[in-house]
Order: C-alpha cells, then sequence, then structure tokens
C-alpha cells in the first residue's frame, strides 16, 4: 500500500508529534536502542518498516511513550487508522499532556468517521498546545473545521479558521472549507459536484478576503460570487452576512432572498427570522422560525425554541413564550441567555417565585457562558441583549 495521508501532515506534522524526549539509552536493553534508532530514522521515509522497528521496540519496553506515538504517526501516514487510533491512545495514557498526540488522535479518528470524538480530542490538544508546529496546526484547525462544518456548527467551524487567516494562510482547502462555513454547506468537499464545489470556493476567497483585513477585495469577491451565482443555495445568505457589519438593512434584503429561494436553509431563516421580529414584523417572525426548526438538526433546536420563545414574548403570547423558552432550556440549559429570557416570560406571566429561580440561573451562568451559534446569530439573534 502506497502511504498517504493529509498534505500537511505528511512531514511537518510528523515532526510536531515526535519531537519529544530522546530516546534514553542508559538501562536500555541494547536491542531495544538499536530498534528505537533504527524505526526512528525510517519514521518519514518508509513507514512501513519504521512500524514493524516500533512494533518490536515496543514489546520489549511498552511503557515507552513516545514509542507509543511514533507508531500511532506511522500507521496513521499507512491508512491503518483504527491501529493508529489505538497506538496513540496508549501512548495518551502514558504522556497525557502532549496536546499534538491528543490531536493526532483526533486526526486519525476523523478517518474513522467518529466526527465527535474527533473534535473533543482536537479541541484537547489545541488547549494543550501543538507545539508551534505551523503546517500541523494548520492541518489540525482545517480538518476540524471541516468536521464542524458537516454538523452544521459553522460559527464553530469558522473561528477554527480565522486564526490562520489572519496569519495569512490561503491554501485552497482552507478557503474552500472557509465556503462551506459561509454558504452554509453541511457537506464535505469531496462530495460536491464541481460546479458547486466553484461557488463554495469563490465564497471562500470572499470570507478570507474579509477575515484578512482586506475590505476592498472582499467586497469585490462578493460582488462576483453574487454576480456569477445568484441562484445557487447559500450565495445570498453569504452576501447578508458580509453585509452584517455594515449595512443591516441590506443584509435583510439578502437573507429575505435566500430564504425565499431555500426555506430549508434553516441559518438564513434563524437569521431573517429574528431579524423581522427586531422590525417589528412578529408574525413573519413566528413563520420563519417554524420554517427553520424544520430544517435545524438536533443539535441547534434549542435556537429556534429560544427564538420562538422571543417573538412570541414580544406579541404577547405569554403561554407560547414560556413553552417554547422552557424547550430550550430542556434542550441547552447551559445558555444563560435562555434563563434570563425565560425569567422575563415568568415575570410578564405573574409567576414571581420561576422568574426569581431563572434570574439567579442567568446571573450564576452569564461569566462562564460561551454559547453554540451559526454564522450570523451573534449580533442580531439569540444572545444579543447581554
Amino acid at each position: 500500500m502506497t502511504p498517504h495521508c493529509h498534505p500537511f501532515v505528511r512531514v511537518a506534522a510528523l515532526i510536531a508529534v515526535l519531537a519529544l524526549a530522546p530516546v534514553g539509552r542508559a538501562q536500555s536493553p541494547q536491542n531495544f536502542d538499536d530498534l528505537a534508532a533504527r524505526a526512528q530514522a525510517l519514521v518519514d521515509s518508509k513507514p512501513i518498516e519504521a512500524a514493524d522497528l516500533f512494533k518490536q521496540a515496543l514489546a520489549i519496553r511498552p511503557e515507552w511513550a513516545e514509542g507509543w506515538l511514533y507508531y500511532g504517526a506511522c500507521l496513521y501516514q499507512l491508512e491503518r487508522y483504527a491501529e493508529a487510533t489505538d497506538a496513540f491512545r496508549k501512548g495518551i495514557a502514558l504522556a497525557p499532556n502532549k496536546g499534538t498526540a491528543w490531536a493526532f488522535l483526533g486526526l486519525a479518528e476523523a478517518e474513522m468517521d467518529n466526527a465527535d470524538q474527533a473534535i473533543a480530542d482536537i479541541q484537547k490538544g489545541e488547549g494543550l498546545g501543538l507545539a508551534g508546529n505551523w503546517p500541523f496546526e494548520v492541518a489540525v484547525r482545517v480538518k476540524a473545521a471541516q468536521l464542524m462544518a458537516r454538523s452544521s456548527s459553522f460559527d464553530e467551524a469558522t473561528a477554527q479558521l480565522v486564526p490562520l487567516a489572519k496569519k495569512g494562510e490561503n491554501s485552497p482547502e482552507l478557503q474552500q472549507t472557509m465556503g462551506l462555513c459561509a454558504t452554509a454547506v453541511p457537506q464535505a468537499l469531496s462530495e460536491l459536484s464541481p460546479e458547486r464545489r466553484a461557488v463554495v470556493a469563490l465564497a471562500g476567497k470572499a470570507a478570507w478576503d474579509l477575515v484578512s483585513q482586506r475590505p476592498t477585495e472582499a467586497a469585490a469577491s462578493y460582488r462576483e460570487l453574487l454576480q456569477r451565482y445568484p441562484d445557487e443555495p447559500g450565495v445570498h445568505y453569504a452576501y447578508g452576512l458580509f453585509f452584517m457589519e455594515t449595512d443591516l438593512k441590506a443584509a435583510f434584503v439578502e437573507f429575505g432572498k435566500e430564504v425565499q429561494k431555500y426555506p430549508q436553509n434553516w441559518t438564513a431563516e434563524v437569521v431573517y427570522g429574528s431579524m423581522q421580529g427586531r422590525n417589528g414584523d412578529t408574525d413573519g417572525a413566528l413563520l420563519s422560525l417554524r420554517q427553520a426548526l424544520k430544517s435545524a438538526p438536533p443539535k441547534y433546536r434549542w435556537l429556534c425554541h429560544a427564538e420562538l420563545g422571543r417573538a412570541n414574548l414580544t406579541a404577547g403570547n405569554l403561554d407560547a413564550s414560556i413553552s417554547e423558552f422552557e424547550t430550550a432550556e430542556r434542550l441547552m440549559g447551559a445558555n444563560a441567555q435562555i434563563h434570563f429570557f425565560l425569567s422575563q416570560a415568568y415575570r410578564r406571566a405573574g409567576r414571581k417565585a420561576d422568574a426569581q429561580r431563572e434570574t439567579a440561573e442567568f446571573e450564576k451562568l452569564k461569566a462562564q457562558e460561551d454559547p453554540l451559534g451559526v454564522p450570523g446569530l451573534k449580533a442580531y439573534t439569540f444572545g444579543a441583549d447581554k
């Protein structure tokens, strides 16, 4: 089998993960020393031979943490992801504070379609630090963003990519992944048709220009996106996001065009519904938000219920508002803003004790909260009134 892995991971990432303590020779069997030295010398050039040598060395010294991590990296190169995952876990059990090892474990888990665990382990690695290896950090962040986008966590995915763009990283894969987020496409790049990939690529370039603080280039890229692909899903949504910081009226118009053409774009429906409510159109807001609820993935239904609660509260529908907020609270009890608005609804309904309880919970959570979100929601939807 021909070794293959992500172009960033191939050489540089191995160095990042494997730049650990050198193999000690004191009080070591000569056979182990020889196997370990030969294996390390072949990590990048001959991973098949290196993996066999590491396996032999680990049979002699199974407590060699670095050896398990080297072994896992070789197996990853060879696309033996289940074995790589097992090796990384054994190494991490012996050396739990190496961020690169956790991140590489996440990369291996991602190849096994274990997205949730992969994201958790990558984030654990990021928290511990990725050894200052830029190519490896790029590979890890791009993979994490792609996994998050698949589950419609577009804000989280974008947050993975923004630090890369701000430092000038502009690889096609990074820009295309930004395009997935900008157009709210919960698919892998490999699943897109060539035509659709072209849309995502241009949207990604526009988003990259914007994040990289190139406003003139960003405006030109977004205009080109709209001119070339006015009827493609996500394009008006992306253009609306572009206007969110500078022209809310224009953003509202673009979101309206998106939901008219593609009502299944739940992210656009939530943003548009929230803006309708702020503009006094509560009936329109309720229709948009109910449509969003039909299409939203399970992990984001709390957001739809919360926004429905706000729209009903604005309209004076207290019973409906309380019901929606209570549903949102069951789904996402750690969100401080849900407790805040539920306390308001209870207070208006004369339920003083319930209102006090929710206010106390809001006060407890507000300082530590980092709620989930999707692109465009932070400024004009649930959580805006902090």
